[in-house]
């Protein structure tokens, strides 16, 4: 299940990867208000986009165990990665939240996702830098929920118009709502992976 679960994250977060970076490269197939922005915002339209997909596209390498043990020096160099697209498109992103559509609803929502996937993903490159492994693969975890709201956005806005919710009402309920149950998600995992790692440190205490 844990594989078939990660599997499933993964191909989302890559179709939604590939579709930003080609609305990127081809402008006309992205949605009627991405399209404005690139007339109105451009710089920071195409480099949010542009980030966010490289960081959808890297996250999912990088939150597998197996990949990680084995090619250590790779997963160091797509962090790095990461880290830099994180730090590019949710500054970009900052800036297109007080442009958002949905009026102040949907400016706080995604100005404040924006502050967050920043924060976080700060965090846990300083935790990382202080060798404290544990705590980065946490704030890890809660950064890519962030990330990941990419998807659900993406998800929330089609199922809306097929359930016949006016774009003006649900837009701004979906700017909350496509990354607040993610770190809802990510706090879970977290707080069940942890007593398996204390009872590992025990075990290897006692054997000692």
């Amino acid at each position: 299940m844990r594989r078939f679960g990660w599997a499933v994250m993964a191909v989302l977060a890559v179709l939604i990867g590939v579709y930003a970076l080609a609305a990127v490269a081809l402008p006309a197939i992205a949605a009627p208000f991405l399209k404005d922005r690139f007339r109105t915002i451009p710089l920071a339209a195409y480099t949010h986009l542009a980030a966010a997909g490289i960081a959808l596209l890297v996250g999912p390498l990088q939150h597998n165990s197996r990949l990680r043990g084995r090619f250590l020096n790779v997963h160091r160099w797509l962090g790095r990665t990461y880290v830099v697209a994180v730090m590019l498109g949710g500054t970009a992103g900052l800036v297109l939240a007080t442009m958002s559509e949905g009026g102040m609803t949907a400016h706080l929502g995604f100005g404040l996702l924006a502050v967050l996937w920043l924060l976080m993903t700060g965090t846990a490159y300083v935790r990382i830098r202080a060798k404290d492994q544990a705590a980065h693969r946490h704030w890890m975890t809660r950064s890519f929920a962030l990330t990941y709201a990419a998807v659900m956005l993406r998800i929330y806005l089609p199922l809306s118009a097929a359930l016949g919710i006016p774009f003006a009402t649900a837009y701004p309920i979906i700017s909350w709502i496509a990354w607040v149950p993610n770190l809802i998600v990510a706090e879970w995992l977290i707080m069940r992976k942890r007593p398996a790692v204390a009872s590992i440190e025990r075990r290897s205490a006692a054997a000692a």
